[in-house]
């Protein structure tokens, strides 16, 4: 088995009791510039997660000490939100149904081939770092004594967003929110179902890009005993399990032409027929929808129906994206200097001056993802004042003068601060760590909210400062 211990891609970690199997995996994986951490039982995943948050977890379902649908489980419910793909042998729709509803990723049915394994692999790990940049890049949301949270942001845009959002949540008319990746489309419905009347009510979320059209219909509709093979016992779908609250929809321009004629009855009669069944069952709940998609322009060919968008676009919001909020930029870059520097054992870089004033003009058209992209290339070269990071921003970016908000930064001496300072905020940081957890009540991932940071940097900042013993949190 082949071991790189100069390996510095993702973390995966790999749950599988079989050796065969788990050495095979890793190998392939680690071909591919993959840091697989092998771990062969419950104990092992559970005592290893307890402590790192990787990017990625592949789950094998039958395990010698335990069942992994109920591990995940358990994981979510303490606060995991890495990507978790699960593995089994014995693959039915039932048990891809089960896999999804306790918070898989995707599902590997065994045997596979390695090239089915890389492509999963991949696709979940761009999931992940689409909702890290989601947290990053979309308005925080803070307590507000009218509608309970409200959205902030810096630019306009946003603040347009947090204007209208009292109204939107007072009323139970359905929203659409469009915006490109990364603009915090589903902050923007959990802000919405947070302040509304139905906040005591579940908040479901669905993906509809991430799963085929059969099984997202039985995901979203349920099914009854027999309506296909697997299908054993009468299952509730989502769009039941969302009863008294709120239903979101994310990428419904995914969704397939059949899948959307029985969500138009949904909205127009509230109720459902589940599939392989008669009975109708009557549904009360809200809808919120998002896209990046034109859902104009494909009602217009017919790719979606018209009279669906009208029914899902009552009140339709739209988030601006990166190159619109350029006053947001400067913390951005902050927080991924830190972020690789920390993960690759590097001191972060100072940007100079004309490489800031670049970034700040340059139009992002890749949203959170690009400028990301482009810290993490400064931070491994050490510099941020490299013609070679210098030169993609030049094609594009016309020359403008720095926010108010940057000019700091610009203005800021070139050398790095002296220890007394990064002494004091270190000890700034964990003060504002330990009093967001106890504001939150040990609940890691609504502390990450409230400092506007992912859930992984929080958990990286607890062990970090070593508040995870004084606090006794998990």
């Amino acid at each position: 088995m082949t071991m790189d211990a100069e390996v510095n891609g993702p973390e995966v970690a790999l749950v599988e009791d079989e050796r065969n199997l788990r050495e095979l995996y890793q190998d392939v994986l680690s071909a591919r510039g993959l840091r697989v951490v092998p771990l062969d039982s419950v104990a092992a995943a559970e005592a290893h997660l307890s402590r790192h948050a990787p990017d990625l977890v592949l789950l094998d379902v039958k395990l010698g000490d335990g069942d992994g649908l109920a591990l995940l489980d358990r994981l979510r419910q303490q606060g995991l939100r890495t990507p978790v793909i699960v593995m089994t042998a014995f693959g039915t729709v039932e048990r891809a149904v089960q896999a999804l509803r306790a918070g898989a990723t995707d599902f590997l049915v065994k045997p596979f081939a390695n090239e089915r394994l890389v492509s999963a692999v991949e696709a979940a790990l761009e999931t992940g770092r689409r909702l890290v940049e989601l947290e990053l890049a979309a308005p925080t949301l803070a307590p507000d004594t009218d509608t309970g949270r409200a959205l902030i942001g810096a630019d306009g845009g946003l603040r347009d967003v947090a204007a209208l959002l009292p109204r939107v949540a007072a009323s139970d008319a359905t929203v659409l929110v469009r915006g490109e990746s990364g603009t915090g489309k589903e902050l923007v419905a959990r802000a919405i179902h947070a302040a509304s009347l139905r906040l005591d009510g579940p908040f479901v979320s669905v993906n509809c890009a991430a799963l085929p059209p059969s099984l997202l219909e039985s995901e979203l509709f349920g099914f009854e005993r027999g309506a296909f093979t697997g299908a054993h016992s009468r299952r509730k779908g989502l769009i039941e399990t969302a009863e008294g609250g709120t239903l979101f929809l994310d990428e419904i321009g995914d969704m397939s032409l059949e899948a959307q004629a029985r969500l138009l009855r949904v909205l127009q009669e509230r109720e459902i027929t589940r599939i392989g069944g008669r009975e109708t069952v009557k549904v009360d709940l809200r809808v919120i929808s998002a896209t990046h998609r034109d859902l104009d322009a494909m009602a217009a060919s017919g790719q979606f129906r018209s009279d669906l968008l009208y029914r899902l676009a009552v009140i339709p919001i739209h988030l601006p994206p990166l190159r619109e909020r350029a006053r947001d930029i400067p913390g951005l870059i902050e927080h991924f200097l830190e972020k690789h520097a920390a993960r690759k054992g590097l001191r972060p870089p100072r940007p100079d001056p004309e490489t800031l004033r670049r970034a700040l003009a340059y139009p992002w058209p890749g949203n959170v993802r690009e400028l990301e992209n482009f810290v993490e290339r400064a931070v491994v070269l050490g510099h941020f004042d490299s013609e070679s990071l210098r030169a993609p921003l030049a094609q594009k970016a016309a020359p403008v003068s720095a926010p108010a908000p940057a000019q700091a930064l610009v203005e800021a001496p070139a050398q790095a601060p002296v220890q007394t300072l990064r002494d004091a905020v270190a000890s700034a940081e964990r003060a504002a760590v330990i009093a967001a957890l106890q504001a939150a009540k040990g609940q890691k991932t609504a502390a990450a909210r409230l400092l506007g940071v992912s859930y992984k940097t929080l958990f990286n900042k607890i062990h970090e400062h070593g508040i995870r013993e004084e606090l006794h949190i998990g």
